[in-house]
C-alpha cells in the first residue's frame, strides 16, 4: 500500500500549470502545423473535415512538446530512495 501511495504522489508531482501549458501549445502548434501542411499542398483548406480527426494530431502534438519541454525534478529511483 505504501509503493502505491509513493506512485501516486510521484505522478501528482508532474500534474503541474507548466505542464498543461507545455500540453496545450504542443498540441496548437501541431494543429497549425497541420493546416500549413495542408494550405501548401492543396491550395485551400476546403478538405479539412472538422469532426474528431485532429484529436489525434493534438495529443501527438503535446506528447511530443511534454518529451522535449519538461523535464522531472526527480527521476523515480531517486524518489524512491529519498521517500524509503
Amino acid at each position: 500500500m505504501k509503493k502505491l501511495f509513493l506512485l501516486l504522489k510521484f505522478l501528482r508531482t508532474g500534474l503541474t500549470l507548466r505542464n498543461l501549458l507545455i500540453s496545450i501549445f504542443g498540441g496548437l502548434a501541431m494543429l497549425l502545423l497541420l493546416f500549413v501542411i495542408q494550405f501548401f499542398i492543396e491550395g485551400s483548406f476546403d478538405s479539412l473535415r472538422w469532426d474528431n480527426d485532429f484529436i489525434f494530431y493534438m495529443i501527438v502534438g503535446a506528447s511530443i512538446a511534454l518529451i522535449k519541454f519538461e523535464k522531472p525534478p526527480l527521476s523515480w529511483e531517486e524518489y524512491w530512495k529519498k521517500n524509503k
